[in-house]
């Protein structure tokens, strides 16, 4: 799994989040989010492009709000990304941390 290696703390993307999930057209959730970033110059073939502006993005002036919930607390990331096209897209990125747990697991992340 990788995770965060810029300073912040905590932050990990469980490897199928990407290929299987948020680049994958197939996938009935993340289809229409993968030809988001498809489209706009992300792709499986260079995942850790992806993972630097995903963990990038999820930075301190970013955090939109956090939730407890019952099984741990909800981070909501929102800000630009700027795109491997050149584009900037304001991206709305969810992340969890279990109970008991210090790592924030990717969730999703879309344009919004």
């Amino acid at each position: 799994m990788p995770e965060s290696d810029d300073g912040t703390p905590g932050l990990t993307i469980a490897d199928p989040k990407i290929g299987d999930y948020l680049l994958n057209t197939e996938h009935p959730e993340g289809g229409g989010k993968a030809k988001f970033f498809l489209a706009h110059g992300f792709g499986s073939d260079v995942p850790d492009l992806f993972l630097a502006s995903l963990f990038a993005h999820a930075r301190p002036s970013h955090l939109a709000g956090e939730q407890a919930t019952g099984f741990g607390t909800k981070f909501v990331y929102e800000g630009p990304m700027i795109m491997p096209d050149g584009s900037t897209w304001r991206i709305r990125s969810v992340w969890h941390r279990p109970l008991g747990e210090t790592r924030r697991f990717l969730v999703t992340a879309y344009p919004f």
